[in-house]
């Protein structure tokens, strides 16, 4: 049997701990710039050391400084472009914290050549597109400076008070400054400039009105003088970041785009990172260790699964580079971080890399509670949706799914009142000895019903994929499923795609359920007994209705007779039980004392 994943990881002390606040998985750059931010992100060593060394971030480094170094051509402008949540911020943290401390990081060798970076402090500013406010400024409490543009925050933080006087004029005009006081600025020192979320500031700049136009189009004009000055000089780096096409702040992105394009500026486009690679910042965030030995067992354990198993499987599974995913992923399925960085990614709420580290962090902070249970890898249904109130409100409040909340109450997890179906159903696996099959199964099939459209819901094979477990028997999924499926009030089954999915709207077995309890048993009794009468009145044979003892039966040739017991007189409780007492008495006696019915076949 594989070892639990409680014997090969190791949580990192805080996440164990569950002291995990919104900070710690929001990074911001003004925080950190200003001396404010949690140690996470302040301190240099605890920074680097919670990393892990993308392509893409060792790329940015070895781009930015092998050029100020003099070491190679180099970009002078870099795109960092992703979706939201997806390392932008990250990676730009990481270029302010070696401008600041040079080499003298620990174990910044794992990140870059250290001969590429200086022993020096490197000029840099830093810059969020969100903390700067067009209209009431930025104010700095150490000088009582406000700066109110781009520019102007950029001269402030490159030269402090000297430094912003040089632009002031530029920035309380809101007219963009051109290259020659640029240079001044810069005074020939190598200098970084890195731009968070421009997207973001074009469209809060559209609302300044400067001149005939607005502050938005002096931005542009300022983004293209750095970039000509970038471009003239091995001294200066420009950094900035830009969302994907699909994401909020698209119309500026592709104003951006254009704008570029057209004014053919080389750039060197960078993805900070890829989903692989999520995998690994994942796992370096939330584990102190992961046991590699331990991972290779597992994708070993589970592709031989995959293979030898008789049921309905997606063919990728079967092949080799599965197996390399799940040693990657491990202690998580696959299956688990592909509904996160794809179909749930795809809800514009979900931050890809911030959302996953998020709810993952609560998900190893919940599963430590309890290490006596056996967890070989964590699947989708470890999630312990409706269990965890955090988790929930992860899945449903963050993700704007208010309504979600009703499936998993009625279906899955209900902490008070009436069970859920999945609750009660689990009991009796537990009274067998077995897992709960039905929260497997509800959890798996709730997950994958966050999206919305064609999207929403989950195929049998790969409801299968996500549920198979090495040693746990598969032939359950079908048994738990149809039993659910009979009865929860959200769950829709499609009998032809197979697609199983959570809906925000009840089913007909709720309407149902809830018509039942607005009739009384006195009253339902009486409609069926009138049922009963009309349905069944004398025609081919002779209605004998509620008979209680053999006298009400009378012992003649004909007609036919159908005697119907009425249901507060017997009730059977297993099909393997024989007749009541009063159908064998009605059978075999009249009534008369000692006297056996002579016309039983008519009865």
């Amino acid at each position: 049997m594989l070892r639990s994943i409680f014997d090969t990881c190791i949580p990192r002390p805080e996440i164990q701990a569950g002291e995990l606040t919104e900070t710690i998985f929001a990074a911001k750059i003004r925080p950190v710039v200003e001396g404010k931010a949690p140690s996470v992100y302040q301190d240099a060593a605890v920074f680097f050391a919670n990393t892990f060394p993308t392509d893409g971030i060792q790329t940015l480094i070895r781009e930015v400084f092998s050029r100020l170094m003099g070491k190679d051509e180099g970009s002078s402008v870099i795109r960092l472009e992703t979706s939201f949540g997806g390392g932008k911020t990250h990676d730009a943290i990481a270029l302010w914290h070696i401008c600041q401390q040079g080499r003298n990081i620990n174990n910044l060798d794992r990140f870059a050549n250290l001969d590429l970076i200086p022993h020096y402090t490197t000029q840099v500013a830093a810059i969020d597109g969100r903390d700067l406010d067009p209209i009431n400024g930025v104010y700095h409490e150490e000088t009582g400076i406000t700066t109110y543009t781009l520019w102007g925050e950029i001269a402030y933080q490159i030269g402090g008070v000297r430094g912003y006087d040089l632009l002031k004029g530029s920035d309380e005009s809101g007219i963009s400054p051109g290259t020659s006081v640029l240079e001044r600025l810069i005074a020939n020192h190598p200098t970084v400039i890195v731009l968070d979320e421009i997207a973001r500031y074009l469209r809060s700049a559209r609302g300044r009105t400067v001149g005939d136009s607005n502050l938005a189009g002096q931005v542009v004009s300022f983004l293209f003088a750095l970039m000509d000055l970038a471009a003239a000089s091995n001294k200066v780096i420009f950094v900035y970041s830009l969302a994907s096409a699909s994401d909020t702040f698209s119309e500026e992105t592709g104003e951006l785009n254009e704008l570029i394009r057209a004014s053919a500026r080389q750039e060197r486009v960078l993805s900070p990172s890829t989903d692989i690679e999520i995998y690994n910042i994942v796992k370096q965030r939330i584990f102190e260790s992961v046991s590699t030995d331990a991972a290779e067992e597992a994708a070993n354990t589970y592709l031989n699964n995959y293979r030898g198993a008789r049921i309905n499987l997606p063919d990728t599974c079967k092949e080799a580079s599965y197996a390399e995913a799940i040693a990657n992923s491990y202690p998580f399925h696959p299956e688990l971080f592909r509904l996160l960085t794809t179909k749930i990614a795809s809800i514009p709420e979900f931050q890809r890399t911030r959302g996953a580290l998020r709810l993952f962090a609560l998900v190893v902070q919940h599963l430590w509670q309890d290490t006596s249970q056996w967890i070989p890898l964590i699947h989708t249904h470890h999630l312990p949706v409706g269990l965890n109130v955090k988790v929930t409100d992860e899945l449903t409040s963050r993700l704007q799914r208010p309504l979600m909340r009703n499936p998993i109450q009625a279906d899955i997890y209900n902490p008070s009142g009436r069970k859920a179906y999945a609750q009660s159903q689990d009991e009796q696996w537990l009274a067998a000895d077995k897992p709960p099959f039905t929260s497997w199964i509800a959890r798996t099939i709730f997950l994958h019903s966050l999206t919305q459209g064609i999207s929403s819901g989950i195929r049998r094979p790969e409801l299968n994929l996500s549920l198979l477990t090495p040693s746990v028997e598969i032939s359950f999924v079908d048994e738990a499923l149809n039993r659910l499926g009979e009865v929860a009030w959200y769950l829709e089954i499609d009998p032809v795609t197979t697609i199983a999915r959570f809906k925000e709207e009840p089913s007909i077995n709720k309407i149902i359920t809830e018509e039942k309890e607005q009739i009384g048993k006195l009253e339902a009794k009486e409609h069926l007994r009138s049922r009963r009468d009309s349905i069944f009145a004398s025609k081919q044979f002779k209605l004998i209705a509620a008979p209680d003892s053999p006298s009400e039966v009378d012992d003649v040739a004909d007609p036919i007779a159908l005697c119907l017991i009425d249901f507060d007189e017997h009730t059977l409780s297993s099909s393997q039980q024989g007749p009541p007492s009063l159908v064998e008495s009605i059978f075999n006696q009249t009534g008369e004392s000692g006297s056996f019915r002579t016309y039983r076949n008519r009865l």
